[in-house]
């Protein structure tokens, strides 16, 4: 068996499978909601007049989930054989014109026929199906081999008769060889740069979305021909300074991640807006021409509408970040990358502070955007992103509020502090709940200049006076101060006056003069319980129950605080 044999024979083989495959991802797509677009065609007939039916737009359906039968593994296969165009012209060639996607013996046979003759027929400009290989720049990673979306990125000294241009414009400063992006694809009809395009820009994106980093592609690469390897330009910018390294263990999330990204990518139309103003910023040679670009996929995901309306930046934060700290830094992040947006747009001077440089604000801005789109990428985002973020944050905040919930019988419910003394005045709270420890009061005397001091508890015993760290007593002097008989001098036990009996209301009618009783505008009426009125004997009794307030007046002139050293 020859080797075009053998070649001929996988070909089929992997056709075949890839046409079980197709059949069952479309009816799982067209299941999930995927719409198969239509077209009015006139339908043949001998009317007067045309009529018209509905034709399906198959090849375009397909061709609109290719990112989809990337995945597939026959589709992988057959690509490496035949060409990327030789498998979507196959599946193509088997369903146009139909809408629903079954396997009919004859069609099928056909289809693989079609493959296999424009695969064995010569070509004249080019090889049929060839290598495409593109230095990576900045890019390193423990293991040999990785493959991202059919593109194999492999160590430059592993591919044997690799050009020699191609591995030394890999390496680094060190002088190790870095790493290749492989392409399998058909460029007989195509330049090399065109048709690998697609495949090393996806290869790119699926990188810097999956870590931060510098990562890019050489401005040459080289295509296999009959007689060697041909030189061609990328068109590629350069790339940024700071190089990309994964570790072990990212190499095999990557894969997955790549698989990811590729399967729930494709199906969101803001996903892959945004995404695309992201590749812009990553191109750009410096980040500050990437900022507005990261800020422009951030407002289409992010800004307007929403349950709330709340702004960009608090939304930013809440679906990027964790926790109130990280929140809070990410917010201000946004605040100060919208500043310096600002000031680039007007010319004017932007003042960074000292712990947050320019390029720092817009490293962070590119950090949350990555998330973000990770997040989306993978499933963890779903629906409508402004909704979801206001309903976090609204949420988050309901639960600040029930932690925050006063007890039952608090005075303050909103637990607003209660102002505190000013410097140099007294704590007057605590000597109205009395705890007024230390404090002693005296009544000062202006005319004969002497004070009479009175001590509000009882002193300290004399462990409390050796206390050096004691806080000193306050003495509150009071000035003008008219004191009741209760506060007498303690040398002067009995009272100051001779007591005078005190008129109540029952003796008031005593004496020469009677109390003139009011005239009541109508007759009395009886008590209801039939009672009568208490006569004098009778309130005499009684009098006791009901006494009659002392009227003590407290009239303070004037208070002074003094401070007195303790002893």
């Amino acid at each position: 068996m020859t080797t075009l044999e053998s070649t001929t024979e996988r070909l089929e083989d992997a056709l075949r499978r890839l046409a079980v495959m197709a059949s069952d991802l479309f009816c799982e797509l067209l299941a999930q909601g995927a719409e198969l677009p239509f077209d009015l065609e006139p339908s043949e007939g001998d009317g007067p007049l045309p009529m018209y039916q509905y034709s399906p737009l198959t090849g375009e359906f397909i061709t609109r989930h290719i990112a989809e039968l990337r995945r597939l593994d026959a589709f992988v296969e057959v690509r490496e054989l035949a060409g990327e165009e030789a498998a979507t012209g196959f599946l193509i060639g088997l369903w146009e014109g139909r809408s629903e996607f079954d396997i009919a013996g004859d069609r099928l046979q056909g289809a693989i026929d079609g493959v296999l003759a424009s695969v064995s027929s010569p070509a004249t400009d080019g090889t049929t199906v060839g290598e495409v290989i593109v230095p990576l720049v900045g890019f390193h990673m423990p293991a040999d081999e990785v493959t991202i979306d059919g593109v194999r990125i492999v160590r430059a000294d592993a591919v044997a008769d690799a050009p020699l241009e191609a591995v030394e414009g890999t390496k680094g400063p060190a002088g190790k060889p870095g790493f290749l992006a492989m392409v399998s694809c058909n460029y007989s009809n195509l330049a090399p740069a065109v048709a690998v395009a697609d495949d090393l820009r996806r290869t790119l994106r699926t990188l810097r979305l999956f870590r931060p980093g510098a990562v890019g592609l050489a401005p040459q690469g080289w295509a296999r021909r009959m007689d060697g390897w041909e030189r061609f330009g990328t068109g590629a910018s350069p790339s940024r300074h700071g190089g990309y390294r994964l570790t072990g263990n990212e190499v095999a999330d990557l894969e997955s991640f790549s698989r990811t990204l590729t399967e729930h990518g494709a199906r969101l139309p803001a996903f892959l807006w945004a995404v695309s103003r992201f590749d812009l910023g990553e191109e750009r040679a410096s980040l500050i021409e990437a900022l507005s670009d990261y800020l422009l996929a951030l407002r289409g995901l992010l800004e307007g509408g929403g349950s709330a309306n709340l702004g960009l930046t608090a939304r930013a934060a809440a679906l990027a970040s964790e926790g109130p700290d990280e929140r809070e830094h990410a917010r201000v992040t946004m605040e100060r990358a919208l500043q310096i947006e600002r000031k680039l747009m007007s010319g004017a001077r932007y003042r960074p502070t000292a712990a947050a440089s320019p390029l720092k604000v817009i490293a962070g801005v590119e950090e949350l955007l990555r998330r973000i789109l990770k997040g989306l990428a993978t499933g963890e985002l779903e629906g409508d992103l402004r909704a979801t973020a206001d309903e976090l944050l609204l949420s988050e905040g309901l639960r600040a509020a029930d932690a925050a919930t006063p007890e039952v019988g608090e005075t303050a419910e909103w637990r607003i502090p209660d102002p505190g003394p000013e410097p140099g005045e007294l704590d007057l709270a605590a000597v109205a709940d009395g705890n007024i420890g230390a404090i002693e009061a005296s009544r000062a005397e202006p005319d004969e200049g002497e004070t009479t001091e009175v001590p509000a508890q009882t002193p300290p015993g004399p462990a409390a006076w050796a206390d050096p760290t004691r806080p000193e007593p306050t003495r509150i002097v009071v000035t003008d101060v008219e004191l009741p008989e209760i506060m007498a001098a303690k040398d002067h036990l009995g009272p100051s006056r001779e007591e005078e009996p005190k008129a109540d209301w029952f003796s008031a009618g005593e004496g020469p003069d009677e109390v003139e009783w009011p005239a009541f505008a109508s007759p009395r009426r009886e008590r209801p319980d039939g009672g009568r009125e208490l006569d004098g004997e009778a309130a005499d009794r009684v009098a006791y129950l009901f006494p009659v307030p002392d009227a003590t007046d407290w009239d303070v002139g004037e208070l002074s605080y003094e401070r007195r050293k303790s002893s």
